[in-house]
């Protein structure tokens, strides 16, 4: 394992950005840090919010460009100022996060005179995304049309140059070796990590969760591709009157969402706990029933090992990464997309077969404590080793 190197690591997604793609650089920077890397991570600020979170020692953060609302154009700026501003001669290993892309301008006409390795982190394909879009508005269409085929592009442009790419799910890398027609040899899967001591079974019960009713959390963007109109269908096909859905996050469907359980009868057992702060989300996981999001695609799905670190069994779709986060049958179930009988039929199980559901909170939180971002942190050192020595 490579020990002691600096690594140059550029992400646009990264607190107070929320999500899987902020979560991930900021968890694996700082386990890095924490293995004796010197990290020096370059992102975007957000006007209107401060980073609170802390930091290893060993890693400093400098936000390059502000965040800008083209995601495109905000990508090529950010990617740019980064060429132009960071010294790279500086660094053994430069690692940037790739679809979407955040690192187009490492094209191979920018790397000759560099020394230090590409390493590029792969969260999905914009070719999944964009066929995970199901066109409902105008900024539907533009995404489907017009942001992730010029994604497409940008991703290949940035993975040709890499060194080596790590990818999320076994999913996501087959895509890059069939659809983007990368070398297999320049691919890992290493899906992200879990921080198994904060994200742990928590007895204090969380406000907004009633412990005289059984409760299904769904945690999300509230938006078309994460399928929450199906939670909600099934939920109304769900015969376990003491039941309620609990759907935290926000978004432009919650109006649809909540004339959706009206009309299917069930508005008044579908409560809409809106932004939940992280530091609530132990409690929020571990005081729930079950943890459900019937995604029309993920990349992997951290939320579903964040639930399931606390204990909590989870229901996802059999799409994109979310089977590398979910093992069937054991830490919990998927069921396929736009199932929603599937759905209704596990969420029944699970809250009837104690048994099935003591084996599945214990199954769960193992996996999770095995996934903790220490040893992810390993694995990726490894990658950077391995690119380094194998770098021309």
């Amino acid at each position: 394992m490579a020990e002691g190197l600096r690594v140059c690591f550029v992400t646009k997604m990264y607190p107070p950005r929320t999500g899987g793609g902020a979560t991930y650089a900021y968890e694996l920077a700082n386990a890095l840090g924490e293995l004796g890397h010197q990290v020096d991570v370059y992102t975007q600020a957000v006007p209107g919010k401060e980073h609170t979170q802390a930091t290893h020692p060993n890693v400093t953060v400098t936000r390059i460009t502000k965040a800008r609302p083209l995601v495109v154009f905000s990508t090529l700026y950010f990617s740019i100022a980064c060429r132009l501003r960071i010294d790279f001669d500086e660094y053994d290993v430069i690692h940037g996060t790739l679809m979407p892309a955040s690192t187009v301008a490492f094209g191979p006409w920018f790397l000759r005179s560099l020394d230090a390795p590409l390493v590029l982190t792969s969260h999905g394909t914009s070719f999944d995304e964009a066929r995970s879009v199901h066109p409902q508005s105008p900024a539907d269409y533009l995404f489907r049309y017009v942001f992730h085929p010029i994604n497409v592009v940008m991703d290949a442009v940035s993975g040709r140059s890499a060194d080596h790419i790590i990818a999320v799910s076994e999913h996501t890398r087959e895509q890059l070796r069939d659809r983007y027609r990368f070398e297999e040899s320049r691919l890992t899967t290493i899906p992200p990590g879990i921080d198994s001591d904060r994200f742990s079974p928590v007895a204090d019960r969380h406000p907004e969760v009633d412990p005289s009713r059984e409760s299904i959390l769904v945690l999300s963007r509230l938006d078309p591709r994460k399928g929450i109109d199906h939670a909600v269908r099934a939920f109304a096909r769900l015969d376990r009157p003491n039941a309620e859905l609990l759907i935290a996050g926000t978004g432009r469907l919650e109006p649809v969402l909540r004339d959706l359980a009206d009309d299917l009868g069930v508005g008044d057992r579908v409560r809409f706990l809106g932004f939940v702060p992280d530091e609530e989300l132990p409690s929020l996981y571990s005081s729930v029933d079950l943890f459900v999001l019937p995604s029309e695609y993920e990349g992997f799905g951290i939320v579903f090992v964040e639930a399931m670190a606390c204990g909590t069994p989870v229901i996802g779709t059999d799409v994109g990464g979310i089977p590398t986060a979910v093992d069937d049958g054991t830490t919990g179930y998927l069921v396929p997309r736009g199932g929603v009988q599937d759905l209704a039929d596990r969420m029944a199980e699970l809250l009837a077969d104690g048994e099935t559901y003591r084996a599945m909170e214990t199954s769960a939180r193992d996996w999770a404590v095995e996934h903790d971002w220490t040893a992810i942190a390993e694995e990726v050192s490894r990658v950077y080793a391995a690119a380094r020595e194998h770098h021309v």
